[in-house]
């Protein structure tokens, strides 16, 4: 089992700082390109992987609390390019060969350990809930290397302008087609890889394509039922509560969640069968205390709700009262103000 602090040197406690310049030291000293011996490309593979598995706080927090083998399938075949573009500001139209500068060059890219990869330049694109509910249009630019005139690399801000479909959701893909960095050793540019990212929504939690909240019910609302309207994303929605709600109790609304994204085409069009559920957390809120008069006026409403005790049980009193004799009491109690009573 691969341990990647060790790999890197580093502990359980080191900083994304650390990690970062752990990676550097050790990426420089086991390039291929300078280090000849036997074992170099693989440790070079084995520093890459643990830099991209730490730097990713999920990856990370799965790898600490479970593991490699929870992280295995997660590992990509990190492509060096993008690491020391990224890490070293590498310039490739450089040939320089020297340790002491920012310019690092491969000098055969098929004799890599990762060469069989795509190169490709990431851009997280934030979102909130509402935006990937309805769908959205971001405009954003990024900065990337291109070919100039005279054959050198230059700087290039571009502006670009994604349409995201609604029921996109964190992890969702939109690829430029060589919209990234120019990479001189294969004569163009790489993907650029638009990396949709779910911000926190302060009421809503999503799950696939369902969408859970918390609502609060009184006592009262939980034994008799109550009209519930909820602010949703598609303006109020009123939810009938009838039946008798019990502590941590779901409540599920069909077709009341997030719209459905298929990969040729954004549902959502006014069908039903293209949404989610909407799943309400049911939360019953007690009374902080009772009066002596209002005990005992919910016991006689509620004792004739209850199971028939077993034999040899204490029960109340009014267990044995004709309900109509109690009836009866409660609407003189409701007279004299202690309750309230529907006839």
């Amino acid at each position: 089992m691969k341990d990647f602090y060790k790999i890197l040197g580093i502990n359980k406690s080191s900083s994304d700082n650390d990690i970062k310049k752990a990676y550097k030291k050790l990426a420089f000293q086991y390039h291929p390109d300078k280090n000849k011996s036997p074992d170099a490309e693989s440790k070079f593979r084995e520093i890459s992987e643990a830099y991209d598995i730490l730097m990713n706080s999920d990856k990370r927090r799965m790898y600490d609390n479970f593991g490699y083998d929870s992280v295995s399938g997660e590992i990509p075949q990190v492509n060096p390019l993008d690491l020391f573009q990224s890490l070293f500001n590498v310039d490739f139209t450089g040939l320089g060969e020297n340790m002491n500068s920012n310019i690092f060059v491969f000098s055969d890219l098929s004799s890599m350990p990762f060469s069989h990869l795509k190169a490709t330049m990431q851009y997280n694109l934030e979102c909130s809930l509402d935006e990937l509910y309805h769908g959205t249009q971001k405009e954003f630019n990024i900065s990337h290397s291109v070919k100039n005139s005279s054959g050198g690399i230059s700087q290039k801000s571009t502006k670009y302008v994604i349409n995201v479909k609604r029921g996109s959701k964190s992890g969702d893909n939109i690829v430029v087609k060589e919209g990234g960095n120019y990479i001189p050793q294969l004569d163009k540019s790489e993907d650029l890889v638009i990396q949709i990212v779910e911000l926190p929504h302060p009421r809503y939690k999503r799950k696939d394509n369902d969408l859970y909240v918390i609502e609060n019910l009184t006592l009262c609302e939980a034994l008799t039922g109550v009209d519930m309207y909820i602010d949703h994303f598609d303006g109020s929605l009123q939810v009938k509560i009838s039946d008798i709600v019990r502590p941590n109790q779901m409540f599920q609304v069909f077709n009341k969640g997030m719209p459905i994204k298929h990969d040729n085409k954004s549902l959502g069009d006014g069908s039903d069968k293209d949404f989610g559920n909407l799943i309400i957390d049911l939360q019953i809120e007690f009374p902080e205390s009772l009066g002596e008069k209002q005990k005992e006026y919910l016991k006689k409403i509620l004792i004739h709700l209850d199971r028939k005790p077993k034999e040899g049980q204490l029960v109340h009193a009014y267990y044995y009262k004709d309900k109509e004799e109690v009836r009866k009491e409660l609407m003189n109690e409701e007279e004299e103000g202690v309750g309230c009573i529907q006839q």
